[in-house]
């Protein structure tokens, strides 16, 4: 789950946004990832808005979980998109002219609160089961 709005005004390529589990990762009967635990994603893509009504884009990647053996990878992607104002941008040229065609679409998010689907890869979940050799 997404913990603070990420959007395709304010974000950049290689930005990276935490984000929490919300559903237990059980994986034999034993807890592997708990609720609650820390996960990190990363915005691949983030375009904002353009001119004539143009809608933002944003496309986020999943890294990692931070678990008590360590950093667990995950991979899952999640693409936004805006809305386009193409009704406003015809509205303001038939009201302002050419000057209607600066008139922008939405920006892109992912709001807090968002799921975010990710896949732990099966060595990754070895890995996390296996006692830890001091």
């Amino acid at each position: 789950m997404v913990l603070k709005e990420v959007n395709s005004r304010d974000s950049k390529p290689g930005e990276r946004f935490k984000l929490r589990v919300n559903e237990a990762v059980v994986i034999n009967g034993a807890v592997a990832i708990p609720v609650g635990a820390l996960a990190w994603g990363e915005v691949v893509k983030a375009e904002g808005t353009g001119m004539a009504g143009e809608k933002g884009h944003l496309t986020a990647k999943l890294l990692y979980v931070e678990t008590p053996a360590g950093r667990l990878p995950i991979s899952g992607v999640r693409g936004a998109e805006g809305k386009a104002n193409t009704a406003g941008v015809v509205l303001g040229v038939l009201s302002f002219g050419l000057g209607g065609l600066f008139m922008r679409g939405g920006n892109a998010l992912l709001k807090a609160g968002d799921i975010l689907i990710g896949y732990v890869q099966p060595t990754g979940a070895n890995a996390i089961l296996e006692p830890v050799t001091p």
